[in-house]
């Protein structure tokens, strides 16, 4: 079995005085708006009791460069929520198979943009929320 990349354990983790909706709404927002010029987008993939399911597209939207979701559980005083990203894809450059470069995961520029989007949202409409991005496996 291949070894993860660096940031296949990337996420946010969100506590705020927001409801539960409220979240999912501004995550479906988010991610319906989410584009990044030359690489591609993130396209919402549906939802299921107190979880939202988004993917980043290629530019064409033909293929799935990163699956992910949002979990978001109620709480006695708002709602906290986490992303997860669930499959992903890496490119590497090679001469005669011998590695070039460290692998690169496919759109994750997109899943950041879509992270630091969600965070600053959430911040606007509570201000006190705990927000927490983490980028690489500690």
């Amino acid at each position: 079995m291949p070894r993860r990349h660096k940031y296949a354990d990337s996420h946010f983790a969100i506590t705020t005085l927001l409801s539960a909706d409220r979240f999912a709404e501004i995550t479906k927002q988010i991610g319906d708006t989410t584009r990044m010029l030359g690489v591609g987008s993130v396209r919402f993939e549906g939802a299921e009791r107190g979880r939202t399911n988004f993917s980043v597209r290629s530019l064409s939207g033909f293929y799935e460069l990163i699956t992910f979701h949002v979990v978001i559980d109620d709480t006695a005083y708002g709602s906290s929520g986490r992303s997860c990203i669930d499959t992903y894809k890496t490119t590497q450059q090679t001469y005669m198979f011998i590695p070039l470069s460290p692998k690169t995961m496919n759109g994750y520029s997109v899943y950041r943009k879509f992270m630091n989007a969600v965070a600053a949202a959430i911040r606007a409409e509570d201000p006190r929320a705990k927000v927490t991005i983490s980028e690489r496996a500690v």
